[in-house]
């Protein structure tokens, strides 16, 4: 669950960065402002408003918080290498497609983001394996719930995104 909430943080913190660094004259405040107002702001702040309902009424014990801090920060080094690693792949895509390479350099720069991504995952995995166990059937279950909630979000915001025009 921390490692999946953490990476849907980052993500959206990406975006929010490309949509701050938007056209030239704009204040980030009034550009902040537009984006909260858009589709994909509300999106954006109704996951994250879903995460952090969760967060308050998960009720995680003082021993669990201790367990999920043990085991996050056992796996602090991996964790960063490959937060670092996507980043740098991401960064390398963003330039190959904006400064015009031809189709075969952006699909490998897209080709190795996919790797990184790939990577992360794995790592992902093998830490949600090992925290699982600390949470309660209960807490998963509303774990569960609540990404479920958010890919019904998502889900209807790109079907509204197909539709409009």
């Amino acid at each position: 669950m921390f490692p999946t909430k953490a990476v849907g943080l980052v993500l959206a913190g990406i975006l929010g960065g490309m949509a701050v660094g938007g056209p030239a004259g704009v204040g980030a405040a009034h550009l902040g402002s537009r984006l909260a107002e858009s589709p994909l702001g509300k999106l954006v702040s109704g996951n994250l408003g879903r995460w952090l309902v969760l967060r308050s009424e998960l009720n995680v014990s003082d021993e669990q918080k201790a367990q999920i801090r043990e085991t996050l920060v056992s796996h602090k080094p991996e964790i960063a290498r490959a937060a670092k690693g996507v980043w740098a792949q991401r960064t390398a895509l963003r330039e190959a497609v904006l400064s015009g390479q031809d189709e075969a350099a952006v699909r490998k720069a897209a080709d190795e983001l996919g790797k990184s991504i790939g990577d992360a995952a794995v790592l992902a995995a093998k830490v949600v394996g090992q925290l699982k166990p600390i949470l309660t059937e209960q807490q998963r279950q509303q774990i569960k719930a609540t990404r479920a909630d958010c890919d019904q979000a998502v889900e209807r915001f790109l079907t509204q995104a197909a539709q409009a025009q």
